[in-house]
């Protein structure tokens, strides 16, 4: 027997009506001095990363941070007993503290940049006259191009594309900054997304911040699309090294 670990909060955190835990186990709470970590038995040493306990896990953040602030845990922490968890929470005590501080009051939203088009390449092409005479020079001869001229282009259009995605990222960033506490640049999952944001908003500030993430969108192209989540509890803001 295991014990998963979902967050660590302060000792007095609401903890009461949470949902189910991984395979269907009650959520429970051990403290140890000012922190408390929730936690719920488990069978086995490892857990595997399956939906069914994603999800389970998902559900017990949410419903936590509801009522407080809260350090969610890398999924699949396991501690092997409960006297394991309070030495972990003792022998942490000031970094953990100092965590749940730099995001309290807070909760995480997720804000998305996509290129809303087939191509992006094709895309940037069609609105640079650098990367459309550099096209033309490739192609536009009777002499098919080289290897190394194909190459050479690709790597032009490449450069032109981190230059856009970089440049579209720092005037969201911008315009988003007064309206958060702190912003993290996620990296990118494709040539379609432009920027990948985890923001830290005040917990009273979201619809503020929803309010100030559509008014950031009419600054830009109609080809760009912004997608917005959340809130969540602060997974990108939680910097934990803990040995257990």
């Amino acid at each position: 027997m295991t014990l998963y670990v979902y967050a660590i909060t302060q000792a007095d955190a609401v903890g009461t009506d949470l949902p189910e835990g991984i395979a269907g186990q009650p959520v429970f709470q051990i403290a140890s001095g000012p922190l408390a970590a929730f936690v719920s038995e488990y069978q086995a040493a490892m857990i595997r990363a399956e939906r069914r306990h994603i999800a389970a896990s998902q559900r017990v953040l949410r419903a936590l941070q509801d009522g407080t602030d809260l350090l969610p845990m890398t999924f699949g922490t396991l501690v092997p007993t409960a006297d394991a968890v309070v030495s972990l929470l003792s022998r942490h005590q000031e970094t953990l503290l100092a965590q749940l501080d730099r995001v309290g009051g807070a909760v995480e939203m997720g804000v998305r940049l996509d290129l809303d088009v087939p191509d992006p390449i094709a895309y940037l092409v069609a609105h640079s006259p650098e990367l459309q005479q550099a096209r033309d020079r490739t192609f536009g001869r009777r002499k098919p191009p080289t290897h190394e001229e194909r190459i050479r282009l690709g790597q032009l259009c490449e450069g032109a594309l981190r230059r856009y995605q970089e440049a579209q990222a720092a005037q969201l960033v911008a315009l988003l900054t007064p309206a958060c506490s702190a912003i993290s640049q996620l990296p990118t999952q494709s040539d379609q997304q432009i920027a990948n944001l985890a923001v830290l908003v005040p917990r009273a500030g979201v619809e503020a911040f929803e309010a100030a993430v559509q008014e950031a969108a009419e600054k830009f192209a109609d080809d760009l699309a912004f997608k917005l989540n959340g809130p969540w509890p602060p997974h990108n803001f939680v910097r934990l090294a803990l040995d257990s």
